[in-house]
């Protein structure tokens, strides 16, 4: 790739300063090339889409901004329920059925955009707010540069590649007119903030709440800090371009589903807010010089809170893109077209969804036997509600999950078939992990080996299930990343991990202080509940 010199030139130009322009520049200049961020307008700022998905965390965990995102005090998201969605007249989505992560959160987005703001800045980029992109530079059909404005000043900055995180405003898109609407889903949005809701009973209450009526759809999200964003979708807006429209109080009011939700003392604390929901994707998302991401590259109905997750994925592998061609000399044509084909395939993926989601006239299980369907060539010993669950969380098609995947699985499984350490009646002071391994009677040596693992708590690492403060896994490697599948595994894994969340019962425990207070325990279920197709070889760590 050409080299750019000169006082105003840098490696990647990002224009954009949203979830996905922030995580671009955040991953970019953690890798140590010279990334300038432009932000036309100034963070913080109300902006729909406060409900996240699981699949979002590695991506945080790598700019880190995980732990701020965790200690913001956003409501903390279990799942999704839904009522008057199709035949089934309600059900829930519940992200622990995903054997990954068993949360995510609903957000303010002001404050959730700018800690992703604040990330970019920490991670070495040089970050500029109310800096307005003007004119974009060409050389040919290459793009290299643009001309902005801050202060009054006109500046232009040479980069090596451009990466457009413009939003909706879609500054490459408009000028190269690539965008195509996706018929059948122009819809428009109402929210507001309200404070003093009552909220939906436990367990659903860290739910997010999705209402089906004629023609529209409410939600509700339980944001944090006594407060809920309340809004409302309505399909099939047509061409209208006017001024929102007047009525959501009233809409609201005659939505009978969510008046015990709200409660008596429900108050709205914000100005209702509008949005065009029309979704559009570009027909190309790359080219010479330049790549486009987040909403830039295309938007999808939020009925699936797809949103933020396609923002910061497509910014985290545009991000790691231009490590690889810039940093490490990859061939550019090459690493862009795989960009492009992998965009198109998860948005695809996730489009094909949310079109059969707004057909009401099925059942629950349709929407899951779908699901299945679309994972077919992937996967296909999924069950289909764990198809939907995994879909639905954005862990599919997520290239920055399978690097924290296979990273866990590798260090699980080196412990696993490790020598460890036998754990004897008197417990180590410090433990890495607790392993307990069973094998399948009928099984010939080494096919039938199953190793259930206790590790101190990672909020990063997907985990089969988590206690308090651990992680439990399960490696089985006849049965590859899914041992509960095996029907003949299932009842030993999903006993052991009923016990360990029992005694895991305070805050705070460390592994070697957990063992040596639950270690006979432990032994005694070993001892009266392993199934009957299976022995214990051993308990070890280290």
């Amino acid at each position: 790739m050409t080299e750019v010199a000169g006082p105003d030139a840098v490696d990647v130009l990002v224009i954009g300063g949203g979830p996905a322009g922030s995580t671009a520049a955040a991953v970019m200049a953690k890798a140590g090339l010279r990334v300038l961020l432009l932000e036309a307008g100034a963070h913080p700022r109300a902006h729909v889409g406060e409900s996240l998905l699981p699949g979002i965390i590695p991506i945080l965990a790598e700019i880190d901004a995980l732990a701020e995102v965790e200690a913001a005090g956003f409501g903390r998201k279990t799942g999704s329920t839904l009522w008057g969605w199709g035949k089934t007249p309600r059900w829930d989505l519940w992200f622990y059925d995903s054997d990954a992560y068993d949360h995510a959160w609903l957000v303010e987005r002001a404050r959730f955009d700018a800690i992703l703001f604040a990330a970019a800045t920490r991670a070495g980029a040089t970050v500029l707010d109310r800096a307005v992109a003007r004119t974009l530079s060409w050389d040919g059909e290459r793009l290299v540069g643009a001309t902005w404005e801050r202060a009054g000043q006109s500046h232009e900055t040479r980069a090596r590649l451009v990466i457009d995180a413009t939003g909706q405003s879609m500054l490459l898109g408009r000028a190269k007119g690539r965008r195509e609407e996706i018929a059948g889903l122009r819809h428009q949005a109402m929210w507001a903030h309200f404070t003093g809701c009552v909220g939906v009973p436990p367990p659903r209450h860290e739910q997010a709440l999705f209402v089906a009526e004629a023609e529209q759809w409410w939600w509700f999200f339980p944001i944090g800090g006594g407060k809920a964003s309340v809004g409302v979708v309505q399909l099939d807006a047509g061409e209208a371009r006017g001024a929102p429209r007047r009525d959501f109080d009233a809409l609201l009011a005659a939505a009978r589903e969510l008046g015990p939700v709200l409660g008596p003392a429900a108050t709205r604390a914000t100005p209702v807010r509008h949005e065009r929901d029309w979704s559009y994707r570009m027909s190309e998302v790359t080219g010479p010089g330049w790549i486009q991401i987040g909403d830039a590259a295309g938007f999808i109905d939020p009925v699936l809170s797809t949103g933020v997750l396609l923002a910061m994925h497509s910014a985290w592998h545009a991000g790691r893109t231009a490590i690889a061609v810039l940093r490490d000399g990859a061939d550019e044509a090459s690493a862009r077209a795989k960009y492009q084909a992998h965009h198109r395939e998860m948005f695809g993926d996730l489009l094909r969804m949310v079109r059969f989601y707004y057909q009401q006239n099925l059942y629950r299980e349709d929407y899951f036997w779908e699901s299945k369907r679309i994972l077919l060539t992937r996967d296909t010993e999924l069950k289909p509600q764990k198809a939907f669950v995994v879909l639905t969380s954005g862990l599919v098609q997520n290239l920055a999950l399978d690097e924290v995947r296979d990273e866990a699985t590798a260090r699980q499984t080196a412990r696993a078939e490790g020598q460890g350490r036998e754990l004897g009646e008197a417990g180590p002071d410090r433990l890495g992990f607790v392993c307990v391994h069973l094998r399948e009677r009928a099984a010939a040596p080494g096919q039938g080996d199953l190793y259930l693992l206790i590790e101190p708590r990672d909020p990063v690492a997907p985990a089969l299930a988590r206690t308090r403060n651990f992680d439990i896994g399960a490696i089985a490697p006849r049965h590859g990343s899914d041992p509960l599948r095996a029907p003949t595994l299932a009842p030993a894994i999903r006993g052991f991990v009923a016990l360990v969340q029992g005694l895991d019962a305070a805050v705070g425990t460390t592994l070697a202080e957990f063992w040596r207070a639950s270690r006979v325990r432990v032994g005694t279920w070993l001892k009266e509940h392993v199934p009957a197709n299976m022995e214990l070889v051993r308990v070890f760590g280290e």
